[in-house]
């Protein structure tokens, strides 16, 4: 039987694997998304971080501090306002328009995080850093599978 370890959040806002001998103190569940407070006006589907003060904001590809994407914001939400994050699953939004720039997504296209705050994108950044968030499994649904961010060169 393989053993696994458990990613964990950190308090900087990454996701890290739990440390090999390290424990959990408390209850151990299987979640695709939490709660947050947003620090910033969202609209449903867009790509966000959790900042160093531990604030929800959007995620951007063209800065290392805003390119580690937590997850996609599951409705729009005001400032201030709770808003569940979505971090795993299928992701599915009727109109894609305020988070990818298109009423529908392309199947079978990988979306990345843009560098344009919160958006994703068909394209690749060319600068700041590469973040796969999913794959368009419909014109509706996005399978996240959130990458760490890929630096690249300048």
């Amino acid at each position: 039987m393989a053993l696994y370890r458990a990613l964990v959040l950190l308090s900087t806002g990454r996701k890290a694997l739990l440390p090999t001998g390290d424990t959990l103190a408390g209850p151990v569940q299987d979640v695709e998304g939490f709660d947050a407070q947003a620090k910033v006006i969202l609209s449903a589907g867009m790509a966000v971080y959790i900042s160093a003060a531990l604030q929800v904001l959007k995620a951007s590809a063209s800065a290392d501090a805003t390119a580690t994407v937590i997850g996609l914001a599951s409705a729009a939400a005001a400032l201030d306002a709770t808003v569940m994050i979505r971090t795993d699953g299928v992701f599915f939004l009727a109109d894609w328009t305020l988070a990818a720039g298109t009423a529908t997504l392309t199947v079978g296209a990988d979306y990345f995080l843009s560098a344009t705050a919160g958006l994703l994108t068909t394209t690749p950044p060319v600068t700041g850093s590469v973040v796969l968030i999913g794959r368009a499994v419909s014109t509706t649904r996005l399978q996240l599978t959130i990458d760490t961010p890929v630096k690249l060169a300048v």
